[in-house]
């Protein structure tokens, strides 16, 4: 008898010092980690409201500007009617600027005609006129057009992030484990059309009496959709980054880290969505909300 009280007592000791050390992970220490990493986000994540056009190169020549005969129209006060043509052919992409247009590269070298590579990343460099700049970009095999506009009204309309009250019940004690082999899935994006994106390892909690599992992209990179997609969360599922293990282990899993992703507040963004297996049954109110990214 006096076994299993001791037995007891030690496990009442245990996982009260647990919640103890969750208690302590809201200490200043933790909250400061915490609203820096949201402060940097933020700061990363706010230019995405330059983005003013996203343009898939589905003809072989793509002119754009403010005229309404450009294949890729740009409605901004004061923009040059065509600013030039991107031309697709089977060798390659090739931009030829419009007749007394500016355009420049990131060292200010002025262009007029540049064969524009594509590299590992499946984007090409970054060209420059006035507020303008654009860039190919690769999503799901096919080449868009991406423009951001350094002085787009969106800027200054954003109100900023908002996130729900700081919460322990949202850090558990997770376990994770690597696949033996890096697992590629297809998962829904942002353009209405699947894109393949990779998967190293799973984490596994408990919530509530139940257990659940997320799987884990590179670098930690975790998508998750909970009874909160739609409401008070963008309705795509929300993002964060975890530490990873060197080998199978224990991990914080701290969901005051979620964060909305870009298409939250630009339709001109290519987001990834959380796959099945990352779709939670219980509301997750920790991390941020939607209301002031809209």
């Amino acid at each position: 008898m006096k076994k299993h009280i001791l037995i007891g007592c030690f496990l009442t000791l245990f996982f009260n010092c647990k919640e103890v050390n969750k208690q302590y992970l809201l200490e200043n220490s933790y909250l400061n980690a915490l609203n820096e990493n949201r402060e940097n986000r933020a700061k990363n994540r706010v230019k995405y409201l330059e983005l003013t056009g996203l343009f898939k190169l589905d003809s072989t020549k793509n002119t754009f500007g403010k005229a309404a005969s450009n294949k890729f129209i740009l409605d901004i006060e004061n923009l040059a009617p065509i600013i030039g043509s991107i031309d697709l052919s089977k060798k390659g992409l090739l931009f030829n600027a419009a007749k007394n247009i500016k355009v420049t590269n990131a060292q200010q070298e002025e262009i007029e005609r540049l064969e524009l590579k594509i590299d590992a990343n499946g984007n090409s460099i970054q060209l420059f006129h006035k507020q303008l700049k654009w860039q190919i970009i690769t999503r799901s095999g096919a080449l868009y057009l991406r423009v951001w506009d350094l002085k787009n009204p969106a800027i200054q309309a954003f109100k900023g992030f908002k996130s729900y009250e700081i919460n322990n019940e949202f850090i558990f004690d997770a376990e994770f484990s690597y696949f033996e082999t890096k697992r590629m899935e297809s998962v829904e994006s942002k353009l209405g059309i699947p894109d393949v994106t990779d998967f190293i390892g799973q984490l596994q909690f408990r919530y509530k009496g139940k257990a659940y599992s997320l799987d884990v992209g590179s670098e930690g990179f975790v998508m998750v959709g909970d009874l909160t997609s739609g409401e008070t969360t963008y309705g795509g599922g929300r993002y964060m980054y975890i530490e990873l293990p060197i080998t199978n282990g224990s991990v914080t899993l701290d969901f005051n880290y979620l964060y909305n992703p870009p298409c939250a507040y630009s339709e001109f963004t290519t987001c990834l969505f959380p796959p099945r297996q990352n779709q939670l049954d219980f509301r997750l109110k920790a991390g941020e909300r939607i209301e002031e990214a809209l």
